[in-house]
């Protein structure tokens, strides 16, 4: 979107407190509104597979996911209201829907008030709002095709839509909590088995804004794996520009798996109508690391990948703009593997090195 200095600084308080809150602020009647994205790209990736293949394709949500949505109020009295939101996800390249459920981005009702909200459904966690609002790369539009938070196999918040979840949010002043709960749904475990636990905080005032959330994710079963997650962040906006700073963590319990990434960044207005935004994200993988998606998971050690990314977005309008990005992905022993599965045709093992490197140009409307 096209926005002044002033109205981006104004721009990065509300995206925290609405990081916590999601597109829940109630009108002040009751009402139905519809909404979307529509977003899709051109990119170019050399050996994206760790063996020199290359790749051009109309990738789908090249930056922010297309999605199309409903959300709504109901005045209940006394400054408490009913709220719900549906959300479907869609790739622009075929059609498709994401995640193969209908409503796969969210779908949830609950009621709110002076008081915060109360909801129930698929719901974000506050690892996913928190850890979105400080991303360099991501600020008022979204996560990019090959974002460096999927750095290691989309791992940092993997799990962050909960199924049979509730969740309370509340904004005091410049604080905002989220408490997080999803029912696991499994016997056995006095009722712990498969659940989720989590909450965070975010703080923004006068430029600055502070953010931190913890996720943890219990096994199905006795001998399974419980997985922790923790994301921490800060920015600072002075004048036309903003800077980032944050950590992300993950623990899988099977073979004491351990994954970090840090990252520093940069954005800039540029002009009204251009950002422009750079960032260098550090990843470190180590314990008993194997690959994702195999059959017959393959050790893969540890190892670590660092990765530069910048991205130019260019408002057409208030709510069309163009962006291109760029990205390099320099991965070093098992984090070759990791990579590799992701987004090749199949794990590469054995190797020491591998670099990616992609360039995408795409258009972006929102409704």
């Amino acid at each position: 979107m096209m926005k002044d200095a002033g109205s981006r600084k104004r721009a990065a308080a509300v995206w925290l407190a609405a990081g916590m809150l999601m597109p829940l602020a109630a009108a002040a009647e009751s009402g139905v509104t519809v909404y979307g994205v529509i977003s899709s790209a051109l990119r170019y990736t050399s050996n994206i597979d760790g063996r020199d293949n290359n790749k051009t394709e109309v990738v789908a949500s090249g930056i922010g996911g297309s999605r199309l949505g409903i959300s709504g109020t109901e005045d209940l009295g006394g400054g408490n209201k009913a709220i719900f939101q549906l959300e479907s996800g869609f790739g622009t390249d075929t059609g498709q829907p994401e995640y193969g459920i209908l409503f796969g981005r969210q779908a949830f009702v609950g009621l709110s008030g002076s008081w915060g909200s109360l909801t129930f459904g698929r719901q974000y966690n506050a690892v996913n709002n928190v850890g979105w609002s400080f991303n360099p790369l991501d600020q008022s539009w979204g996560n990019y095709w090959s974002d460096p938070y999927y750095t290691g196999g989309d791992i940092f918040m993997q799990g962050y839509r909960i199924d049979n979840s509730v969740i309370y949010k509340r904004t005091i002043g410049p604080v905002s909590l989220q408490l997080d709960y999803g029912a696991g749904e499994q016997t056995g475990g006095s009722g712990t088995r498969g659940s989720t636990f989590g909450g965070g905080i975010m703080y923004s005032k006068d430029g600055l804004g502070l953010g931190a959330a913890y996720d943890e994710r219990r096994a199905a079963s006795s001998d399974g794996n419980t997985v922790r997650n923790y994301t921490l962040g800060a920015s600072y906006a002075a004048g036309k520009a903003t800077t980032y700073l944050g950590r992300m963590g993950r623990h899988e319990s099977a073979g004491d798996a351990r994954f970090v990434i840090s990252y520093i960044g940069l954005g800039y207005q540029f002009t009204p109508a251009l950002h422009l935004s750079g960032a260098f994200y550090h990843y470190v993988q180590s314990g008993g690391v194997t690959t994702q998606f195999q059959a017959a998971p393959i050790p893969l050690g540890s190892g670590h990948t660092n990765v530069f990314a910048a991205v130019a977005d260019y408002a057409l309008s208030k709510r069309t703009s163009l962006f291109l990005e760029a990205d390099v992905n320099d991965a070093h022993d098992g984090a070759v593997g990791r990579e590799t599965e992701y987004w090749g045709s199949g794990p590469v093992i054995g190797i020491g090195h591998a670099a990616r490197k992609g360039v995408m140009l795409g258009l972006r409307h929102q409704f």
